[in-house]
């Protein structure tokens, strides 16, 4: 393995799972809230960034990286609605670098399968969902059918399915548009979640849904996670 500027990475340099830990531990649990999320954002990102290289390098795909992985998907959902109106700020850049996260996970649930399944692979499977709006192509995925037909993960479906039929022809920079029909759909996927108790997954569906159409189609977003500190909401603990 190499790392990008080519320089070659001694295992001496790399860090056991249980080590990767702790770090995310100090980013999310210290740093972010004694610092702040604008003024870390490139230090965590840069640091979040390694410690899922130094997991790839070793080739780790179990219960701790999933953990690792699905909190560093969380924090990159958030920064898509903290850092949106940032001037410099990349959107394009950070959905790429959350694309890769997400895909990650899906690779580690389908070789963990059938002796590890993570709680919260349904979640990580509706964020995938949503945050691939603009992908038509119908994909086979390894997804149990117990999340397949989940309540949530069917409306979801719907959604997007509505989103792409409103929204052709679907190109790579062309504006998704979300109808009546729509926002129905999405009440309804809200609702679920509510029933269930999972105030996390309400508030990040709805940064998602901030990122592709706008502020202004939801209603004072940050309302969602009162009482949630952005730890928590990480975390996926709240």
């Amino acid at each position: 393995y190499e790392r990008a500027g080519g320089d070659k990475t001694l295992p001496s340099d790399l860090r056991p799972p249980p080590v990767l830990k702790r770090t995310l531990d100090y980013l999310f649990h210290e740093l972010l809230p004694q610092e702040g999320f604008e003024s870390t954002y490139g230090f965590v990102r840069d640091r979040t960034r390694q410690v899922r290289a130094d997991f790839t390098i070793q080739m780790q795909n179990d219960a701790l990286a999933m953990e690792c992985h699905e909190r560093c998907v969380r924090y990159h959902i958030l920064v898509m609605h903290f850092m949106r109106t940032t001037p410099g700020f990349e959107l394009h850049m950070e959905e790429s670098v959350l694309m890769n996260s997400l895909q990650s996970l899906k690779e580690f649930y389908a070789d963990q399968r059938g002796q590890y399944a993570s709680p919260c692979e349904l979640e990580i499977r509706i964020y995938h969902r949503l945050i691939h709006m603009r992908d038509q192509r119908e994909r086979h995925d390894d997804i149990p059918d117990e999340i397949r037909n989940h309540s949530a993960f069917l409306l979801t479906s719907q959604f997007r399915e509505h989103v792409q039929k409103v929204s052709s022809p679907i190109q790579k920079n062309s504006p998704l548009k979300v109808g009546d029909e729509g926002m129905l759909i999405f009440n309804q996927l809200a609702a679920v979640l509510r029933e269930q108790g999972n105030r996390v997954m309400i508030y990040l569906v709805a940064c998602i849904f901030e990122r592709f159409f706008g502020p202004e189609k939801i209603e004072d977003i940050d309302s969602l996670r009162v009482g949630m500190d952005l730890s928590q909401i990480i975390d996926g603990a709240a």
